[in-house]
């Protein structure tokens, strides 16, 4: 399963100059498939495992998660809203397999915010602007990580734009565990999410409300990769390693993946299990029409 996040909003990127002194900015350049050769320096800045999940932001999770369930065949194993005591938001978590979605929208401005938040990152008017420029879509890429403390602290000291700074999220009840997440900038208006357990066995993160499902699964494993489209592609692919280590996977330009009538540029990264892919396409110009991710 792969999926695409939103992109084409111009990402505000600040690069560190590396232990050479010299700006990790502009470091990569493309070559196209055809020379391209896939090595792997095990680079990474901090330890990556795998994706942990997706958030979509939407105006209405609920009839949201139930559509990508049935359609996908999907489970929901965990839910966070006024009937778990969250006034702020609903939070609807999917599964199959290694697939999980969480599928988040805002109540009403009037709604009464008491009770538990799972999230106390969360904005309601940013989330409000969020959806209005984009409809449903990504907002959250969170991987599982050895430690969302030190992630954070080593991606911001090499570039990256800090959005959460690191929090532990507990359960309420004695001996549930904890989880720690941050998050930083990735491109566009999409964060990288990193989460780490101490303890916690939860289906998702603490404070989510476990629910059965008697959905019918089709099977799907795992999140292959997630695409961003953006303005610059050297500059995000850049941003993006110099703050997590990530190493080139793979990459195809126009003449690899282009027609007459469009084409785009893409790299894809990759992280040292290479469990985490993440491919950054631009559009080409010059064509008959639009590149096909515009």
């Amino acid at each position: 399963l792969c999926l695409a996040a939103p992109g084409f909003v111009r990402p505000v990127v600040k690069m560190a100059p590396s232990e050479d002194g010299v700006p990790q900015a502009k470091r990569h350049k493309l070559v196209g498939h055809a020379n391209f050769k896939r090595h792997n320096p095990m680079s990474d800045r901090f330890t990556v495992h795998s994706f942990h999940h997706l958030d979509f932001w939407c105006a209405d999770a609920s009839n949201t998660y139930r559509r990508f369930a049935h359609g996908l065949g999907m489970q929901l194993v965990a839910k966070s809203d006024q009937s778990t005591g969250n006034h702020t938001f609903a939070s609807y978590v999917v599964r199959s397999n290694g697939v999980t979605f969480a599928f988040t929208a805002p109540y009403s401005s009037k709604v009464e915010k008491t009770g538990i938040s799972a999230l106390p990152q969360y904005d309601q008017e940013e989330a409000r602007r969020f959806i209005g420029s984009h409809g449903l879509a990504v907002r959250a890429v969170g991987i599982l990580v050895d430690d969302a403390t030190k992630a954070y602290e080593v991606a911001t000291a090499n570039g990256a734009k800090g959005v959460t700074k690191p929090q532990v999220l507990s359960e309420h009840t004695e001996g549930g565990g904890s989880v720690v997440l941050s998050e930083v900038h990735l491109y566009g208006e999409v964060v990288l999410r990193f989460v780490s357990r101490n303890g916690f066995h939860g289906p998702f993160l603490p404070n989510y409300t476990p629910e059965a499902s008697a959905n019918e699964m089709f099977g799907l494993q795992r999140i292959d990769h997630v695409v961003g489209n953006v303005f610059d592609l050297l500059e995000v692919v850049d941003y993006v390693t110099a703050m997590t280590g990530f190493h080139e996977f793979a990459e195809f330009v126009a003449e690899d993946v282009g027609t007459v009538d469009s084409g785009l540029n893409s790299m894809v990264l990759a992280c040292n299990n290479e469990a985490v892919l993440l491919p950054i396409n631009e559009p080409t110009h010059g064509t008959r029409r639009k590149s096909q991710i515009q």
